[in-house]
């Protein structure tokens, strides 16, 4: 990973390495060699000062100012040898240029424009000081020079390259950062869930405990009563016991709604489980059977929804053997995309004219607060059926 991190520094450092073996074998001054030496040598120096492997904190800062500098020395040493191989190392510099700018933000558009200008007077300008400037032909030559050409091509290549892998960088840690978020989400949603139910059920848990103290208490102030006058007065005794008849018969009808209220927190937590139990308890006997199809996985949907589809299986299937005197019921229920479909029917008798009662009205009133659409009809050849259309991609009305 290091060495793919630091390729472009590898590739200008050898580069540079066989200009100064071309330098060293050329014909020059002793003096002129040994400065453009110099300059080869200060600028693999720099290198590995600012952009080396071992330079832990890099300020790329710097590389603006490097670019410069180097385009203009390094310029001097192409104006005194045109066959060397310098050119390659502007190109891999114009390479971590687009680099450099890829990462800037906003990017710098000024640096590219002031090395060209460098490069242009450095190596385009002193190959076409023979051209005839008296025609315009001249002047487009060195503008589309195969070396202007060459510069801004390896440039445009590399920024274009470089700019779609950063993006894809940027779109990946997006991804990441979604799935992180949506797994967060899940979590989070786990954990109201449990609290909901375990908040539901001290609730319920403090109903009973609350009205089956005061009606056990209340009895037993009763028994007491009819204890002192059950041998001394009957008539009183018989009130007393009817008294008590009543707090019973009250007691069993608050129990009877609180246990109903816990089964249905139970029903909506596993609605697959509570309907398959539904289907199971009626289709006891060969006189009334249900056919249940789920084609999706019920449990992952909406608490409101739930609670829709449970009541309205349980009042379809009462009205189906009350009123339909059905012995096949069929409850589908099924998915596409973002809508939830509901197709409830029976094989009993003929619904010519439907009165709106109040278990229909309560269907109604259910799929209205789910943004959804219910259709009551005749089955054919017999019977009853219900369509029901909810969109559970959408939020539902409180």
């Amino acid at each position: 990973m290091k060495f793919k991190k630091h390729v472009g520094f590898y590739l200008r450092f050898f580069t540079l390495l066989i200009v100064i073996a071309e330098i060293s074998i050329k014909n020059f001054t002793p003096v002129s060699k040994t400065f453009y030496l110099v300059i080869l040598i200060l600028t693999i120096f720099s290198e590995f000062l600012f952009f080396g492997p071992f330079n832990k904190h890099l300020d790329e800062k710097y590389f603006e100012y490097f670019g410069y500098l180097t385009f203009i020395l390094l310029g001097i040493i192409q104006l005194a040898d045109h066959q060397t191989i310098l050119i390659i190392y502007y190109y891999f510099i114009a390479v971590s240029v687009a680099e450099y700018v890829v990462k800037q933000n906003p990017r710098p558009k000024h640096i590219i424009i002031i090395l060209f200008i460098i490069y242009f007077a450095f190596f385009t300008v002193p190959r076409s000081l023979d051209l005839d400037y008296s025609s315009w032909v001249s002047y487009i030559q060195v503008i589309l020079s195969p070396y202007t050409v060459q510069f801004w091509s390896t440039y445009l290549i590399s920024y274009l390259y470089l700019n779609l892998v950063e993006k894809n960088r940027a779109i990946d840690a997006l991804n990441k950062e979604l799935m992180t978020k949506v797994d967060q989400l899940q979590d989070y949603s786990s954990k109201i869930k449990e609290l909901t139910l375990i908040e539901e059920r001290q609730r319920i848990s403090q109903n009973l405990h609350d009205m089956l103290g005061h009606s056990l208490i209340g009895l037993r102030l009763h028994l007491d009563a009819l204890n002192q006058v059950i041998d001394k007065d009957p008539v009183k005794s018989h009130q007393i016991l009817d008294k008590s008849k009543g707090i019973i018969d009250h007691s069993l009808v608050e129990l009877r709604e609180t246990v109903n209220e816990l089964k249905e927190t139970k029903e909506l937590a596993d609605l697959a489980t509570a309907l398959q139990e539904l289907q199971s308890s009626i289709s006891v006997t060969d006189k009334v059977k249900v056919d249940l199809q789920m084609y999706f996985d019920v449990n992952k949907l909406d608490i409101s929804v739930k609670d829709m589809i449970y009541k309205t299986c349980q009042e379809f299937i009462t009205n189906s053997i009350k009123h339909g005197q059905s012995s096949l019921i069929t409850i589908k229920l099924r998915k596409i995309d973002d809508i939830m479909t509901m197709n409830l029917k029976n094989n009993g008798l003929d619904a010519k004219n439907i009165v709106a009662s109040n278990g229909i009205n309560g269907i109604k009133e259910r799929v209205k607060k789910l943004n959804g659409q219910v259709n009551f009809g005749a089955n054919k050849p017999s019977g009853f059926k219900i369509d029901i259309t909810i969109p559970i991609g959408e939020k539902t009305n409180d």
